[in-house]
């Protein structure tokens, strides 16, 4: 309920196409999640120049969105109705167990695809001075994906690799031993069948 109303207001406030995530850095206004990825990665130096290195951070962007979108349709129940006013399904059956298990072979899949794209550490070198925009997106998923179905990583020692190489970064310590983070609160909201 807070998330509409906040939605809302934004919107009524004049933020283009009006959403959460949102930014305004100055008179930039940003709504939807890769946009404003994108728009802090060219602010800040991490959205790659070379084109065969920028369409590889944009392959593996696409394929967090879609497992993120997998993600969700397994966690939400989209017969329910979760903003105010809005219809929920009388005869919809979300079945949790069968898109849980869909979604399990789904990501195991695509883990052992990008296994190999992380051999050198990060996506495009082994250092933190080759880090760009999608190693960030692909570490916030998939430690999400690694709370809701850890055995699936057991085929991706590289990317696990990978996750663990993030970890260390400046910062993420910090996230990581703070109270919203160790309460899981930070992944799905409490309206999923599986919030953590």
């Amino acid at each position: 309920k807070q998330w509409y109303q906040r939605r809302v207001a934004i919107t009524a406030g004049g933020l283009p196409l009006g959403n959460l995530p949102y930014l305004v850095d100055g008179d930039v206004q940003v709504t939807q999640s890769a946009a404003v990825a994108r728009y802090l990665a060219r602010r800040i130096g991490l959205m790659p120049s070379d084109e065969k290195d920028l369409t590889l951070c944009e392959m593996v962007e696409q394929e967090v969105y879609d497992l993120k979108l997998r993600m969700s349709i397994t966690c939400y129940d989209p017969y329910k109705s979760y903003m105010p006013g809005a219809p929920a399904s009388e005869i919809g059956k979300h079945d949790y167990d069968f898109l849980k298990a869909a979604f399990e072979k789904r990501l195991r899949e695509r883990l052992e695809q990008l296994d190999k794209l992380y051999e050198k550490g990060f996506l495009l070198g082994s250092d933190e001075s080759k880090i760009c925009y999608a190693d960030f997106l692909a570490y916030e998923f998939m430690d999400h994906a690694r709370a809701f179905c850890p055995e699936c990583f057991e085929v991706a020692p590289n990317f696990v690799r990978f996750m663990g190489l993030f970890e260390g970064l400046k910062g993420v310590k910090e996230w990581q031993n703070g109270e919203v983070y160790k309460a899981g609160q930070y992944i799905n909201s409490p309206m999923a069948k599986w919030a953590k």
